[in-house]
């Protein structure tokens, strides 16, 4: 569905489009927008791309001792979920408008995950972020915990804590994984992720070049309506 009502009048084929990467850490998102980036821009679109950064604002509260005994989970996911709004989703909403392609390396689910993970409702965190543009298409990269902690673990120096560090990271990016799943799972049933948005998952061990292909068909699937029944 466009991202924004007022789409409908253009076409279809240079309209707006808000395409979406989510995923663990290393399963290849960058890699997926960056060919899509050279792939629409051959076709004649101007492309923009915005990354989902952590907050400034958790950032600054979490750094000050008077207000970190506040800052619980539940508190920072909506001081969070503010400064998106603020940050990406009205950057978004102005490119749309232009009728660009935003290219989202990372968007609400990274936030929703996040916040499930820490322990919050996941009905509560899709509502938090139910204001932000609709994306027209979610590429979910479905990588492994493991190969995620691994990787986490990689750029950290040896230590006698590493073993502890392991354990707990890895039991939050298990934990992260399943958020992330069960926003597949509302996608495909169609009660919403936080929006009736179509999600294509794929897989982060793959071959880039056939996920790019997945890729570019789903987004040609958007911009080039099937024609009448019959049609060549």
């Amino acid at each position: 569905m466009p991202s924004d009502p007022a789409h409908a009048a253009v076409d279809p084929a240079r309209r707006g489009l808000l395409i979406v990467a989510e995923g663990l850490d290393g399963s290849g998102k960058s890699t997926t927008l960056d060919g899509l980036a050279r792939w629409l821009e051959r076709r004649g679109r101007k492309v923009r791309t915005v990354a989902w950064e952590p907050s400034e604002l958790v950032r600054r509260a979490a750094a000050d001792p008077r207000s970190r005994t506040a800052l619980t989970p539940r508190v920072a996911a909506l001081m969070a979920a503010a400064d998106a709004q603020r940050q990406v989703g009205a950057k978004v909403a102005r490119r749309l408008a232009h009728c660009d392609v935003v290219l989202a390396d990372r968007y609400a689910w990274t936030a929703i995950a996040r916040e499930v993970a820490r322990g919050l409702e996941l009905d509560w965190s899709i509502e938090l972020h139910r204001t932000l543009p609709a994306p027209d298409l979610i590429l979910f990269h479905r990588g492994e915990a493991g190969s995620a902690v691994e990787r986490a673990l990689s750029t950290r120096p040896p230590s006698v804590r590493s073993a502890a560090v392991g354990a707990a990271y890895g039991a939050f990016v298990e934990r992260l994984l399943a958020a992330f799943e069960a926003l597949v799972d509302r996608g495909r049933d169609g009660s919403g992720t936080p929006w009736p948005t179509r999600v294509v998952a794929l897989d982060a061990r793959a071959d880039p070049a056939a996920n790019a292909t997945i890729a570019r068909a789903a987004i040609r699937s958007i911009v080039e309506p099937a024609g009448p029944a019959g049609a060549g």
